[in-house]
């Protein structure tokens, strides 16, 4: 897989959820400097965090959040860690599936839960 830099977007999601888990380790974990590859997932988004650890398994979700794509669907963002509680990838889930059409623009459309949405 090819490696490359978060999005602007893509760092506004991570930075946004590592924020509300308020533990300083994720708060200040350097997103400029972390590379991901694109998840074959069908265009919604997914990312995997590039790692030198051999064959990573996912362990637990650390923080999730739900934005409103253009189509006025809901999209699940979370961050999950690997067994060694590491950052492992940005799952991004379309609730139809269907491939993601924009990202967040700010902090605030990124809602704890997909009732505060209007769903």
């Amino acid at each position: 897989m090819t490696s490359r830099l978060l999005l602007p977007g893509e760092v506004l999601i991570v930075r946004t959820l590592l924020d509300r888990t308020y533990e300083p380790k994720w708060r200040a974990l350097d997103l400029e400097a972390l590379r991901v590859s694109d998840m074959n997932d069908g265009g919604m988004g997914s990312l995997l965090f590039c790692s030198t650890k051999p064959e990573r398994m996912y362990g637990r979700t650390l923080s999730e959040g739900w934005f409103k794509d253009d189509d006025g669907l809901p999209v699940q963002v979370a961050i999950n860690l690997d067994m060694d509680d590491e950052i492992f990838e940005l799952d991004s889930w379309k609730v139809d599936s269907s491939p993601r059409r924009r990202l967040p623009e700010s902090a605030a459309e990124i809602v704890p839960d997909p009732s505060d949405l209007g769903f």
